[in-house]
């Protein structure tokens, strides 16, 4: 694995970050770009995370000398709620359009690679506790700060989701049921009372230049951030009352801002938190700022990708069988990495100067990515030559065949497997259908 490359993506409302992570270097992100997030289809919102992933891969491939570095998997941080259980989109304010989409199982047609999806904030958390400011944190709550607030938990060292996904959600404790209205629909939650947007009406200027302010001495914009900061303080208090964590870490765009302000914001939090949390001993509660920035998101969802990866032959909740499956072939091997009753899954490897069959399946679709070595594809009478980042859809009925000039990886996703392939020319003596 010390070649493969995971993925993290971190999904946002109008942007769109990936970057690329080192099997054997987990904690850097040693690819990255950003653009922004195609808002009104998901359909081709995918299309374009799914091309920049293989343009990134290659790009890595290209910067360090080795083309044999494949795609082993792929993380995405994307904002709640999230159905993990069906791997899909619920509720984004922010990207209407994308509601109910089940974005994990799109990915991972387009790249024929494992896809795991995670709330943002909790994929940053992950980062934060394995690379960055958490590592010395057995418990911690994360937060993020920006135009929402977001928040994970992280206990005995692990992600802690709750029954449903939904723990760690900081920015919709309520402080004051007279307060602001939140986006969530009530009143006074932490997010109306302490987010960039409330520190924008109580001051009447964009956040970034309150923090501006407030550190050239500007009394007005102090207290503004002084105020905001305790209502996120009293809004940890409650958490920390019931789970009694280690410290507190922030980040999020607020996190960034400048250092003097952002002390004042957490000075004021800290203290509110300390006076009204229930503490078991009097005790100094650590807030401390991400090392990472952004990338925090990317390494935690890469990772994630990376566990799921490592756990090797395992019963899924949706798998008719233990995988990954190895196959050998007279040709080479399949490795299969999912076998649902919505889709199939598998890597497939092609010795140099082998091919699969000549064939066409009456019911099933294909897509082929091949992610190193070269050859030709006959596909549908065409001929198209095979490099690395080539990407086929194959229909039913289409008659195909892969001929590999030098060794070939390539990864199939398909709707679910079934026996309806018609081979018409074999090399290997296989009977035809």
């Amino acid at each position: 694995m010390v070649n493969g490359i995971f993925a993290g993506i971190d999904l946002g409302g109008t942007k769109t970050r990936i970057g690329a992570v080192l099997a054997g270097e987990p904690g850097r992100v040693v690819f990255s770009v950003s653009v922004p997030t195609v808002r009104d289809d998901p359909d081709e919102g995918i299309k374009s995370i799914a091309s920049l992933v293989r343009q990134i891969v290659s790009g890595v491939n290209q910067t360090l000398g080795d083309r044999n570095a494949e795609l082993l998997g792929v993380g995405v941080g994307a904002p709640g709620p999230l159905d993990i259980k069906e791997q899909q989109l619920l509720a984004l304010p922010n990207l209407p359009k994308w509601r109910g989409f089940a974005i994990a199982r799109a990915l991972e047609r387009e790249l024929g690679v494992p896809v795991t999806l995670e709330n943002d904030a909790n994929a940053a958390a992950v980062g934060e506790r394995r690379f960055g400011a958490g590592r010395e944190f057995e418990d911690f709550v994360y937060v993020t700060l920006g135009t929402g607030i977001g928040g994970a938990l992280i206990l005995n060292g692990e992600l802690y989701r709750g029954h449903w996904g939904g723990a760690g959600e900081i920015g919709h404790v309520q402080v004051n049921p007279d307060g602001p209205l939140c986006g969530c629909g009530r009143k006074g939650c932490v997010e109306a009372l302490a987010a960039g947007p409330a520190i924008e009406r109580a001051y009447g200027k964009p956040s970034a230049e309150v923090f501006a302010l407030a550190a050239s001495g500007d009394a007005r914009a102090r207290d503004v951030l002084q105020t905001a900061g305790r209502a996120l303080g009293r809004g940890l208090a409650q958490v920390f009352t019931v789970l009694d964590p280690e410290a507190a870490v922030f980040g999020g765009g607020m996190a960034k801002g400048n250092p003097l302000a952002l002390r004042l914001y957490l000075d004021a939090c800290k203290e509110e938190l300390e006076k009204r949390a229930f503490l078991p001993a009097k005790r100094d509660i650590p807030h401390v700022v991400s090392t990472l920035g952004v990338d925090a998101a990317i390494l935690g969802a890469a990772w994630l990708a990376r566990q799921e990866y490592l756990k090797g032959p395992q019963m899924n909740r949706d798998r008719t069988e233990a995988l990954p499956k190895v196959v050998e072939k007279p040709w080479g091997k399949e490795v299969w990495w999912a076998h649902t009753p919505r889709y199939a899954g598998k890597t497939i490897y092609v010795n140099a100067g082998h091919s699969l069959s000549l064939q066409y399946h009456q019911r099933k679709s294909e897509t082929m990515f091949f992610s190193s070595g070269e050859g030709t594809l006959y596909l549908g009478g065409e001929e198209i030559p095979i490099k690395p980042g080539l990407s086929v859809d194959i229909p039913p009925g289409t008659v195909h065949r892969v001929r590999a000039r030098t060794d070939l990886v390539l990864h199939e996703a398909s709707t679910p497997e079934m026996d309806d392939v018609v081979r018409l020319d074999d090399n290997y003596g296989r009977t035809t259908d």
